[in-house]
């Protein structure tokens, strides 16, 4: 884990409503996003299975942070939003589908891309994840 502000953690992130600052619901979306499992940063080499026009293609990626329904992940390529794949954990060879929740975003390292998988996976990233509410300042 690193430390410091990472492309994780800023507002272009979080759900257009949580970034709506002052605006209704914005508490809520943003308690509603932490009750899906607490965000890990941690890389992880991956491979991502689509179909790009008809044809099967995979790419390698890796993640920027992890949590128990997806993953922020850098893409050497752009996605669509929406598109479904396949995510393929780099050492288990272990297999979930999954979405493309947002537009990717462009960075110098490549395509900033959040995932959410089609059924929670807790164990799918093979780390113990800290229990909801947990904060660094509670250490």
């Amino acid at each position: 884990m690193s430390s410091g502000s990472s492309p994780a953690q800023t507002s272009a992130d979080a759900p257009a409503a949580a970034r709506n600052e002052g605006g209704a619901g914005s508490t809520q979306a943003v308690e509603q996003e932490r009750r899906r499992g607490q965000r890990v940063m941690l890389r992880v080499k991956i491979r991502v299975h689509v179909a790009l026009q008809g044809t099967p293609s995979t790419f390698e990626a890796t993640t920027v942070s992890v949590n128990p329904a997806g993953a922020l992940v850098v893409i050497e390529r752009s996605l669509r939003s929406g598109a479904r794949l396949v995510v393929e954990h780099g050492s288990t060879q272990e297999r979930v589908a999954c979405k493309i929740t947002r537009p990717p975003r462009e960075t110098p390292e490549g395509f900033y891309t959040s995932l959410e998988f089609d059924s929670p996976a807790p164990n799918f990233w093979k780390i113990a994840f800290p229990p909801p509410g947990w904060r660094v300042e509670d250490v």
